[in-house]
């Protein structure tokens, strides 16, 4: 089934949504920060189930919100962007960084709808963290000059984090990810206030655990002790930040086996 495109409205904007596949489980899917639901469309494409990926409020092609949003309130969005697309049974939801927390939130906001969780790396910050996270990530901004140097700025920014051989046609996208957000760093205000380690604590979903190479590896080590007792946790040796990319049929198979599309 081609991808198809909805605009949808929330209490804070409308939210745009990218929809693949048919039948099973919905899998909704929820992007890193500062990148769009554009990130899922490889793995939307070799799914065999039905999958909604949204763009955060202020990324993408949604509506920027008319204000910085709390974690709780994007999580909101989520499910009121849900009942729009009529996504009104039991859904499975995966997220990555920012969306991990995000996803955490729509369980505790909608505990009945949520099925099984899934969160890739596991972004728990320490009070310090979080305190240098307001000061240098919640500060992203993209602030035009005549001659066109913040450009090159950020496009050296997309190599951060990332080892040559660059794909420089997935570094453009995540160029133009920055760029359509009026302020980047706008939900890392959300991350860095929120409390996340007695929100992922008390989870009593199934939930599993991705955790690839990245950026924020040792993070995600430090976090597993705090995992609900329920919890899986899959260290992925072979992938980085871009696993979405790079390993999707294996991403593909690991969420048919610890994510399956079928109905219980």
């Amino acid at each position: 089934m081609k991808e198809q495109r909805a605009i949808v409205a929330t209490e804070f904007g409308q939210m745009h949504a990218r929809l693949a596949g048919e039948g099973g489980v919905p899998l909704v899917l929820l992007h890193m920060s500062p990148r769009s639901s554009q990130m899922w469309t490889h793995l939307q494409a070799v799914l065999g189930r039905r999958t909604v990926a949204l763009d955060r409020l202020g990324y993408g092609f949604s509506d920027a919100p008319p204000r910085t949003l709390t974690m709780r309130e994007y999580a909101a969005a989520v499910v009121q962007a849900l009942d729009a697309l009529a996504v009104d049974e039991q859904f499975d939801i995966l997220g990555m960084h920012t969306g991990a927390l995000e996803a955490i939130e729509v369980a505790h906001l909608a505990p009945e709808r949520v099925r099984n969780i899934g969160i890739v790396a596991i972004p728990i910050f320490t009070a310090a963290e979080r305190e240098h996270g307001m000061q240098t990530f919640a500060q992203l901004k993209v602030v035009p000059v005549e001659d066109g140097s913040h450009l090159v700025a950020a496009w050296r920014a997309r190599f951060q984090y990332r080892q040559s051989p660059y794909d420089l046609t997935d570094v453009a996208r995540r160029m133009l990810d920055y760029l359509l957000a009026p302020y980047p760093g706008q939900a890392y205000v959300g991350v860095f206030s929120y409390d996340a380690a007695p929100r992922l604590t008390s989870l009593r979903h199934r939930l599993v655990a991705f955790v690839p190479h990245d950026d924020v590896y040792e993070m995600s080590v430090r976090s597993r002790a705090i995992l609900p007792v329920q919890a899986t946790y899959l260290d992925l040796p072979d992938c980085d930040m871009d696993l979405f990319l790079t390993a999707v049929p294996r991403m593909a198979a690991l969420l048919d086996e610890y994510l399956p599309a079928g109905r219980e």
